[in-house]
């Protein structure tokens, strides 16, 4: 009975302090509460949904600086300062005092390149609409050979139980060159069309997210009867659409930089009223890492793009794999691409930082005449980040394709960028 005793009594002293029936002096004060100073056009309630994963955490466990990086991804404020603190009762809070950036803007742009000459626009455009990070965009582009007016708007999924929308409408006049991998013109038409898209996304986890849409375009194809040959690839048609996607992303912020790592898959079933079927797929990979040295970072990118039956006239450009040394004008039905490359912050101050970045680039593709190209060049250039806004004001470059011998430069002021 002795030795029972011996093994029970310590068994239930275990038992009861466990079950919290003896009081436990020692338990970790949790973050109560989230308090705000600064917010002006953002609801508040908007944002305690967003951080809702950093209320009741234990406050010792607490990680300010990620808390910061889940602010700067929103891209609603140009001033962001974090802090753990105590009220007149002694429980943790978390302090966030913001400074908002500019949300609602009306702008012009003008952007340059040596392949498609200069082109112009306007957009009125709302990066946080109603408080809750809605956007929306109408404006318009014009150049000599391209007139297009569009619309879009969406709102981000904040979690699995908040999905997400977007829908857009455009309509297009294009005097179109088709060009094939050594800057020769192979073939020109015009076109004039309109598409509308409609998709709903769903954060599944705190990095993920997944995406299913519907679209539908009209284009209206006007041949020059010297590429007669070509007129099959060049009927008219309605297209009905269904795509889908995921994507994994992870972000770093330091002082200089909010960089990413990223994974992307992306597929589309084209309906033609021509009675064809059309196929795509792409993938990505962006991996973008500071570096000791903070100002310095690593930039990185592997894309793929795949097609099959796909019109020629809605066949992506070289920008799809992320590359810039093929011509503007050159489209192609598969592609792949590689950046391996360096950006270094040069100058900040409290309301933009301008930064210098060269890439070294690879392209794989499919030429216009079927045959398979692979071209190496590099891209260098200037940016400059305005903290006030979500995008870069100014963008100036040159890209260079060794193999081919050829070098471009593009400028861009306004919305533009590489």
């Amino acid at each position: 009975m002795r030795t029972a005793a011996k093994y029970i009594i310590p068994l239930l002293l275990i038992l009861f302090f466990s079950t919290g029936i003896f009081p436990q002096d020692s338990a970790e004060p949790s973050v109560t509460e989230i308090r705000f100073e600064g917010l002006e056009k953002t609801k508040e309630s908007y944002m305690k949904a967003v951080l809702e994963r950093f209320s009741e955490v234990p406050a010792a466990s607490l990680d300010l600086h990620e808390v910061e990086t889940a602010l700067e991804e929103l891209q609603l404020f140009s001033e962001i300062k974090v802090t753990l603190e105590k009220d007149e009762k002694g429980k943790s809070f978390l302090s966030i005092k913001v400074k908002e950036k500019f949300s609602f803007l009306p702008i012009p742009f003008l952007m340059y390149s040596s392949d498609q000459g200069f082109m112009g626009g306007a957009f009125v455009m709302d990066t946080n609409a109603f408080g809750i990070r809605d956007n929306y965009l109408i404006g318009g582009v014009f150049s000599k050979n391209i007139q297009m007016a569009l619309m879009a708007y969406s709102r981000p999924s904040l979690d699995a139980a908040h999905p997400g929308f977007s829908v857009g409408a455009a309509f297009t006049h294009r005097d179109r060159e088709e060009m094939n991998s050594r800057d020769e013109k192979m073939l020109e038409y015009d076109t004039m069309g309109g598409s509308v898209n409609v998709s709903v996304s769903d954060k599944i986890t705190k990095h993920s997210r997944i995406e299913a849409g519907l679209g539908y375009n009209y284009t209206h194809i006007d041949f020059n009867k010297k590429y007669s040959e070509y007129k099959e690839k060049l009927s008219s048609f309605h297209a009905f659409s269904l795509n889908g996607g995921w994507d994994f992303s992870v972000s770093e912020l330091n002082e200089w930089f909010m960089s990413e790592k990223s994974v992307s898959l992306g597929g589309e079933i084209t309906f033609l009223t021509t009675g064809k079927r059309a196929e795509s797929a792409e993938v990505r990979i962006v991996i973008q890492k500071p570096l000791p040295v903070t100002r310095l970072r690593v930039l990185t990118q592997y894309a793929g793009y795949f097609s099959q039956n796909v019109p020629l006239v809605l066949l992506p450009s070289q920008m799809i794999v992320g590359t810039t040394i093929m011509p503007d004008k050159f489209h192609s039905a598969k592609m792949a691409g590689i950046d391996l490359g360096l950006e270094v912050g040069i100058y900040k101050m409290k309301y933009f930082v301008i930064s210098a970045y060269g890439l070294l680039e690879q392209f794989l593709g499919e030429d216009f005449g079927g045959l398979l190209v692979m071209d190496f060049g590099y891209s260098t250039g200037i940016k400059v980040y305005l903290k006030s806004f979500a995008f870069p004001a100014i963008a100036v470059g040159v890209s260079h394709d060794i193999t081919q011998n050829s070098l471009k430069f593009s400028a861009a002021i306004g919305v533009g960028g590489f």
